[in-house]
């Protein structure tokens, strides 16, 4: 039997969809403090201190509305200096579930249809197929793992760092032209 996936992840908070009152409700999504290393390991931070999402879920039947904010704050390392800084990040989420069947039949209505090409039409202005809803559970730890790594600068700079070229000293001459200057010598 496989591992269950969502025991592997560090965060992990199930909400099923029947438990979902009809009218808005609000749900909070919180680390605990034993899970943030682990959290800022997989997301290769340095450190991570405070990770929370306010979530906000609508029911329509079984499809589900998420809208919601995401707050953490990080230290991650600056590519040019190696050195750790701290960063804020808020994250806004908005996300549509369906069930598992309504979200393929939607993603593949969005497909062109045609196997064969190999052309992508990006169509502006068009909503995003819903996400799935497997087993009639949504992760909402595993949407704010997924959000949070989207947000996170993949070539964090320290601020006020910048990468400056090497500084102008005196010019080196090529090695090509250094044997051309032998050989006319000798």
């Amino acid at each position: 039997m496989s591992p269950d996936p969502q025991k592997s992840l560090p965060l992990s908070q199930p909400i099923r969809v029947e438990g979902i009152k009809l009218r808005p409700g609000d749900v909070t999504v919180s680390a605990p403090a034993d899970a943030l290393p682990r959290i800022a390991a997989a997301l290769d931070l340095a450190s991570l201190e405070a990770l929370e999402a306010r979530y906000t879920l609508s029911r329509n039947g079984e499809k589900v509305k998420l809208e919601g904010t995401i707050q953490a704050k990080a230290h991650q390392i600056c590519v040019v200096t190696l050195e750790s800084f701290p960063v804020a990040i808020t994250v806004p989420v908005k996300l549509d579930f369906a069930p598992e069947e309504e979200a393929r039949a939607a993603a593949r209505r969005g497909d062109a249809g045609d196997e064969d090409k190999i052309d992508i039409e990006v169509r502006l202005n068009e909503a995003d197929p819903p996400e799935p809803i497997l087993d009639g559970v949504i992760d909402l730890g595993a949407v704010t793992l997924e959000f949070l790594a989207l947000a996170l600068d993949p070539y964090p700079r320290k601020p006020g760092v910048s990468f400056d070229a090497a500084p102008a000293g005196p010019r080196l001459e090529s090695p090509f032209a250094v044997l051309a200057k032998l050989k006319r010598e000798q």
